[in-house]
Formats: C-alpha cells, sequence, structure tokens
C-alpha cells in the first residue's frame, strides 16, 4: 500500500560537467530544510465555439509548461559559521555601526521557444538574457560623530562588501561601484536611530573566494566578473544545464536550469541566507 513521502532525503544538484550551476549546487551552497519549491504552470487557451444557442461555459485547452525552482539555503557549503566577520566599505557613503546588509542579483531571461517540425514537448525553452543588475540595502546606527551621507548624485563610487574574515591572505568579497537612491532613518524617544541605505549597482559585480571559503559562482582569488548564467554548454543552443530535485529516494525531477535570482543575507548573529529562483529551460522529466 502507498504512503506519504517524506523528504529527509531532499536534494537540489546540478549533474552538468561544468558551469556556474554547477559550482554553486556543489561547492558554494549548503542545502537545508526548507530545501525547495517547484512551480509548474500550463498557459490556457480559451476555444469556446460560438453554436447559435446558449452557451453556459468556457471552453478551454492547455497550451505549454512553464516551471521555476525556489531555493532557501546557506553559504557557504562547508563549515558555515555566524557572519560576525563581514564589511561593508563604501569611502563616499555612511557605513558606521551597520548589523545587517543583503545583496540581490538578478538576470532576465528570454523565452526562445521555436516551430521544430515535430510534435511539440510541451514546454517553452528558455535562455538567460543580455544583461544582469545587483544592488541590496544596509542597515546600520547613527552615531555622534559622524553625520550621515545624503543619497549619492552623479556618478557611482568604489564598494566592497566582504563576505566573511578568512585569514591573512584573501576573503571571500564582492565589489563594484555603486550609488545610493535612498535613505530612510528611523527617530524614535530613548531608543538608537536606526539607518537605512538602499544601493544600486552600476557596471561589473565581481567575486573572489577566500583561502578556505568559497566564492559564490565561481573558484579562485582573482576577482571576477559575474557573467551570463550558463545554460547551453555544448553550445548547440538548446539547454543542457542539467539539474535534478530529488524528493524523496525514488522521487526526482530532471531539466536543464539557469538562475535567474540570488539574493543573499548578512546579520550579526546569522549565517549567511541565500534565496534563489532557477529558470527550467526545457523540459522536466518526473521520476
Amino acid at each position: 500500500m502507498a504512503y506519504p513521502l517524506t523528504s529527509e532525503t531532499g536534494n537540489l544538484t546540478c549533474s552538468a560537467a561544468s558551469g556556474d550551476l554547477l559550482y554553486l549546487l556543489g561547492t558554494s551552497l549548503r542545502m537545508t530544510t526548507d530545501l525547495a519549491t517547484l512551480n509548474v504552470s500550463a498557459n490556457e487557451v480559451e476555444v469556446t465555439q460560438a453554436t447559435g444557442s446558449a452557451v453556459n461555459m468556457m471552453e478551454r485547452i492547455n497550451g505549454l509548461r512553464g516551471a521555476t525552482v525556489d531555493f532557501s539555503v546557506i553559504y557557504p557549503r562547508s563549515a558555515p559559521t555566524a557572519a560576525m566577520s563581514a564589511l561593508v566599505q563604501f569611502a563616499t557613503g555612511y557605513v558606521q555601526y551597520v548589523n545587517a546588509w543583503t545583496l540581490d542579483i538578478t538576470w532576465p531571461e528570454v523565452d526562445i521557444t521555436s516551430f521544430t517540425g515535430v510534435a511539440s514537448t510541451g514546454w517553452r525553452t528558455w535562455m538567460p538574457g543580455g544583461m544582469g543588475s545587483w544592488g541590496g540595502s544596509w542597515t546600520c546606527k547613527a552615531d555622534n560623530a559622524t553625520a550621515l551621507t545624503m543619497p549619492s548624485v552623479g556618478a557611482a563610487a568604489a564598494g566592497t562588501f566582504k563576505a566573511f574574515e578568512d585569514g591573512v591572505a584573501d576573503d571571500p568579497t564582492f565589489a563594484g561601484n555603486i550609488g545610493t537612491p535612498k535613505l530612510t532613518q528611523r527617530i524614535k524617544l530613548g531608543d538608537y536611530s536606526e539607518v537605512t541605505y538602499s544601493y544600486s549597482g552600476s557596471g561589473n559585480l565581481t567575486q573572489k573566494a577566500g583561502t578556505s571559503f568559497p566564492g559564490l559562482l565561481y573558484a579562485g582569488t582573482t576577482a571576477t566578473a559575474i557573467t551570463k548564467p550558463t545554460w547551453d554548454i555544448n553550445g548547440d543552443g538548446t539547454p543542457d544545464n542539467t539539474t535534478v530535485l530529488t524528493v524523496a529516494t525514488g522521487r526526482t525531477y530532471t531539466f536543464p536550469a539557469f538562475w535567474t535570482k540570488l539574493s543573499l543575507s548578512w546579520k550579526v548573529d546569522d549565517v549567511v541566507r541565500v534565496s534563489g529562483t532557477l529558470r527550467v529551460a526545457g523540459s522536466i522529466t518526473a521520476a
């Protein structure tokens, strides 16, 4: 007799031979208990026929399917640690007593579904768009010695975001030019004054690994610009970055995918939390 599954053997992995998703899911991120949510939907097309008699209800057929996977994990995969040694540096802005900050990296997606001359798989096909974007926020406290800076005007300036302290040589770091278009300050009698700056990246965002901690998307202690997500490893124009979502032993979904959003969150007394979204780039095989 069948019984409900439990997902203690659940996992999210990439089985491709190379690429950023293989590194992200296999080296960088630690899969945790609230692992993933699979979202699948099909287009609906109304085909109600006029007959000259009363029509009581619409008629519909289903079109092509599409899917995404949302995941919630921890960075880094090995030896997760509280983020107390993180640091925000922005020479032209206020960064005193920072106790939380976020980094959001997004990449657009392009629907490349086209006629094939053969029976449809029933799924849309996707690839990453041309240019991504990044930004986030940091939260800090106003102090009695340093005036707050107003939202920036004009050209962006260099910002550096250290994920952790990682020894003498190299720390895992994100860096790029940023502007700060928004400032909010809370004033409450008898309490500290909390300040939040929102920032937007301008141009490349670089990342590098530390001496012992991995980078987010790539290995190596040399700063490397984050580029278009891997989706077509063999270059034939067909998504082949194979990903496997395991629900339980023997119950899996296998599909090509690429990331479209990575949101990282640092708090002074917590691990680094990461949420993200994968675009399923073609057909899903369910087992």
